[in-house]
């Protein structure tokens, strides 16, 4: 690694250190406005406000990392341009793309880090940050919800009331109506009997139905009812995600689940013929990575901008590196919004911004070169 290399790095940390502590606790900051009222009111104990705080900033962080990037590129080379640096690098014969290599590796390194942050740490300290504020509000362990049917595989499955006695593993339904049907398709036959097992009530834990005073029909393909029974219990193999059936994440909680939960998720949206629910998903497993992408993209756009309206100011450059940040980042919603609407496919959606903004990087360096 050159001399000019190492000496770029120490003129990019400062300022990514000091950019990354401003953005992430004006973003914690609002986190606490908006629970201050009601912490005030109630007396929350402060340790707990705090811990959950805490556990917010691997949340926010990931946010927090791409502005800090394209804030310490163009504070850094705009005190180098301003101060000679850059021409005198020029006039020793470096081409202006490799006076920049340090800032793509530190995108990219950062970018990198913003990746294992969203996948690894945001998952646990999301879910860690949900207990604590379950307690703060005193949220029902086992709220009681009204029923619906789920088609799942070749199942349709209703009841009318649900009950969550351990969250997210065991339930508790009245008046269970389970119906098998694997001839439901036109001119499908494969010798199975269409069957309903309707049961007073039921208990579910890890795909397994428990049905108490169960009763049996069985019906041969033409509709014709076939056999009757009748028992004290009856066990199902049948599993589903009630809690996403019952509880489907919103935006902001699919941005804090890994990429490999979000897969399992959509997997199992498809396969409950959720189909609405499984693009949204695989539109937010997509978009995770366009966020720590926007980390090298931002470190690609930013220095070659700030060195165009060097002269013209000392914090030009970072202004206009501040307006591409904010372009971005509503370039990334409004694809989103496309995607979800399936104008586009998730995949396109996500990385075309990335995409269209390296190409602005590349166009403002050979500009400046």
């Amino acid at each position: 690694m050159r001399l000019s290399d190492r000496y770029i790095f120490s003129e990019l940390l400062p300022p990514f250190l000091v950019s990354t502590f401003a953005v992430l606790m004006m973003l914690v900051g609002n986190t606490l406005y908006a629970v201050l009222d009601r912490m005030l009111q109630e007396k929350w104990p402060v340790l707990t406000v705090a811990r959950m705080l805490i556990l917010n900033i691997p949340v926010v962080l990931t946010m927090t990392l791409p502005v800090a990037v394209a804030l310490s590129g163009s504070l850094a080379v705009n005190r180098m341009a301003r101060d000679g640096e850059m021409t005198t690098l020029r006039a020793a014969g470096q081409p202006l793309w490799r006076t920049f290599i340090p800032v793509f590796i530190f995108g990219a390194m950062v970018s990198v880090g913003d990746f294992y942050l969203s996948e690894k740490v945001v998952p646990w300290s999301f879910k860690e940050q949900r207990n604590v504020e379950a307690l703060l509000y005193g949220l029902p362990k086992d709220p009681v919800t009204g029923g619906r049917s789920i088609a799942v595989d070749d199942y349709l499955v209703s009841f009318n009331t649900a009950q969550q006695t351990v969250k997210g593993k065991r339930f508790r339904f009245n008046k269970v109506v389970i119906f098998y049907n694997p001839n439901r398709f036109p001119g499908q036959n494969d010798g199975e009997y269409a069957t309903i097992q309707l049961a007073d009530s039921a208990e579910y834990e890890n795909g397994v139905w428990y049905l108490s005073n169960p009763r049996l029909y069985r019906f041969n393909a033409d509709g014709s009812l076939t056999g009757i029974g009748t028992g004290d219990v009856a066990k199902v193999n049948l599993r589903i995600d009630f809690s996403a059936v019952y509880n489907p994440p919103s935006d902001f909680e699919m941005n804090q689940q890994s990429f490999g939960d979000l897969t399992a998720m959509q997997n199992e949206a498809t396969r409950q013929r959720r189909y609405k629910d499984a693009r949204k998903i695989e539109v937010n497993r997509y978009f995770k990575l366009s966020l720590p992408l926007m980390c090298f993209v931002f470190a690609l756009c930013s220095p070659p901008l700030s060195l165009r309206f060097a002269r013209t100011g000392a914090f030009t450059g970072v202004l206009l590196s501040i307006v591409v940040v904010f372009v971005a980042w509503n370039t990334l919603l409004l694809m989103k919004a496309v995607g979800l609407g399936g104008y586009v496919s998730p995949l396109f959606a996500a990385l075309i911004t990335p995409i269209l903004f390296t190409g602005l990087g590349v166009f403002l360096l050979r500009a400046q070169e």
